[in-house]
């Protein structure tokens, strides 16, 4: 389903479509390999507790693969089936550098290899789906523009900018006092 059959749905179908999928997470891709739990025996109340009171197994255990969680999905949470902890046991050993011993060099750490899966991925790009939204990772140009045009008189240090005072600097008259006028004619004509 798309996007665009997802928004033509109304309320009750998009909730059970939701309702679906999250049912969907509940259940294995494939059989899980069943765990066998042999209870005990209560044997304080039998009149002859060396006869043995289990019920035998009439059907045979169907045998299944091994378990691989990137074959199958397990909906639970934190055990999956034991016979795909027990085939791992060496490669969990030698990811803790249980293998290897306690030494200074290249082989005690744990390098995986560049082929692994965690380099490789095994999915296919697909280009085929058309962006329904093409104006949504367009990216825009927009003419440069400063907020502050006169930043060499304003707010031109790092830190301690009075640009308060900066401003009111800025909108002050520069006239010259008489006075300098004066001393400045008399340095001009001394020369």
């Amino acid at each position: 389903m798309n996007a665009f059959e997802y928004n033509d749905q109304t309320a009750s179908q998009k909730a059970n479509t939701m309702n679906i999928r999250a049912y969907s997470r509940n259940i294995p891709s494939s059989q899980l390999q069943p765990y066998l739990d042999a209870r005990s025996v209560s044997t304080k109340y039998a009149l002859l507790p060396i006869i043995d009171l289990r019920n035998s197994i009439d059907k045979p255990l169907k045998q299944q693969a091994t378990f691989n969680p990137s074959h199958t999905f397990n909906p639970g949470n934190d055990f999956g089936p034991w016979s795909g902890f027990a085939s791992n046991v060496n490669k969990e050993s030698d990811l803790r550098g249980q293998l290897n011993a306690i030494q200074e060099c290249s082989q005690a750490f744990y390098v995986p290899s560049s082929n692994s899966d965690l380099y490789k991925y095994g999915w296919q790009k697909n280009n085929s789906i058309v962006q329904p939204f093409p104006e949504l990772f367009k990216k825009e140009h927009f003419s440069p523009f400063n907020p502050n045009p006169k930043s060499k008189e304003i707010g031109y240090g790092l830190f301690n900018n009075a640009t308060r005072q900066q401003v009111k600097d800025l909108t002050k008259p520069t006239t010259i006092s008489q006075e300098t006028q004066v001393v400045q004619k008399n340095q001009k004509t001394q020369k």
